[in-house]
């Protein structure tokens, strides 16, 4: 009886093994080389943190480099991945990042390189953005409270003076048709904040909001009780004007340029389920030349009348680039230059939630937002909206 149980036991045993050992598909391994640019010094380059994505199943692998720039990763599972990275130190007294973005399909063995992008941190930021909108009590959509709010991440003074808010032409749900167009972004939409050099100063910590309607959207006859945001006080406003009306007005906040508005409305309206990538850009020249500039470099799609702006990298001063979720991340718009990464609301659209900035230190009761240029850590992805309020 003794023997005949510890033979039944071997027997469980090595069926148990063998189930462990034999995978349910076919895995391979991934060599990824990380190729530095010759600015980033020969001590920074170990221990370079490496995350390999599944872009499907939304699950990730991570690892380090070695002294070389190399890592492996074994046992990978066939499919679509992204592989990022992402480090920071010290140079010349303040913060260098390094970034890295790459599509990898795994099907066999891999051996790739990961370019490397180096950054600084912005002085004004988008600091948080709530597109997702939310519910009625009579369980309709409303999205009438999304707002941007930028904040002055800095340790000086800044002026708003001629920035502008875009936002990019692609929702990120196929392929990008302006792929061909290098070192820009193509842009639907541009607001220009008003003001000729220093009427509009943003402070070192203050948050400035820019409300699609400026109104407490909780109390407003015209609101919804079930809003998360009380939007009366927003310093600005995208105002679209008609003569018929249409888009509310407040007296009491600054209305934004219009610049170009290409799939012009009664109001604007920002893709509640993530696509609206948007970008914090400064055209140089004041407002008569910045509109010459936007109207001599508009491009259109093969067959149709609707014109896009193109705006250069080198004009960016912060950018999100906001998708679906991770399946959509394929399709990213923004070059790594201006954003290694994405984000979005991960509890849907008409959540309630919204995108914001980790906070990376407190300085002398001044917050300070991590920016390292790239949205993957960058961002809290489910944040419930608090404009103007700073906390951990």
């Amino acid at each position: 009886m003794i023997m005949k149980r510890f033979v039944i036991g071997i027997f469980v045993m090595v069926l148990f093994s063998s189930c462990l050992k034999t995978p349910d598909f076919q895995s391979y391994t991934v060599n990824l080389t990380v190729a530095f640019d010759d600015e980033v010094p020969i001590q920074e380059r170990d221990s370079i943190k490496v995350s390999l994505t599944n872009l499907t199943k939304n699950y990730s692998k991570t690892g380090y480099t070695d002294a070389d720039g190399k890592i492996s990763f074994t046992n990978m599972e066939p499919g679509f991945y992204s592989a990022s990275l992402s480090h920071t130190f010290v140079a010349n007294g303040g913060n260098d990042y390094l970034n890295g973005l790459k599509k990898i399909d795994i099907f066999s063995t891999v051996n790739d390189t990961i370019h490397t992008i180096l950054s600084k941190s912005n002085a004004v930021i988008i600091k948080e953005f709530y597109y997702s909108g939310c519910l009625t009590p009579a369980g309709k959509y409303y999205s009438s409270d999304q707002y941007i709010e930028v904040y002055n991440n800095s340790a000086t003074i800044q002026y708003l003076d001629g920035m502008s808010l875009v936002e990019d032409e692609s929702y990120a749900i196929s392929p990008y048709y302006f792929s061909y167009i290098k070192d820009s972004i193509v842009v639907r939409m541009i607001w220009s904040f008003p003001g000729t050099g220093k009427k509009y100063p943003i402070l070192p910590g203050q948050n400035i909001v820019i409300a699609r309607d400026a109104i407490n959207h909780r109390s407003d006859p015209n609101g919804n009780p079930l809003s998360p945001v009380n939007l009366g006080n927003a310093e600005f406003e995208f105002y679209v004007y008609h003569v018929s009306g249409g888009d509310f007005d407040s007296p009491t906040s600054v209305n934004m340029i219009e610049d170009l508005f290409t799939f012009r409305g009664s109001d604007i309206a920002f893709h509640t389920r993530g696509g609206s990538a948007i970008a914090l850009v400064k055209i140089p020249g004041d407002s008569a030349e910045r509109k010459q500039y936007i109207d001599n470099h508009l491009v259109a799609k093969a067959g149709s009348n609707r014109y896009y702006g193109i705006i250069p990298d080198s004009y960016v001063i912060d950018a999100v680039e906001v998708t679906w979720d991770e399946a959509h991340a394929i399709y990213k718009r923004f070059p790594v230059e201006i954003d290694a990464g994405y984000t979005y609301v991960s509890a849907g659209s008409h959540s309630g939630k919204c995108i914001r900035r980790k906070v990376k230190e407190v300085i002398n009761n001044r917050f300070i937002y991590q920016d390292t240029n790239n949205s993957c850590n960058d961002f809290l992805k489910n944040a419930t909206p608090k404009p103007w309020v700073n906390e951990w």
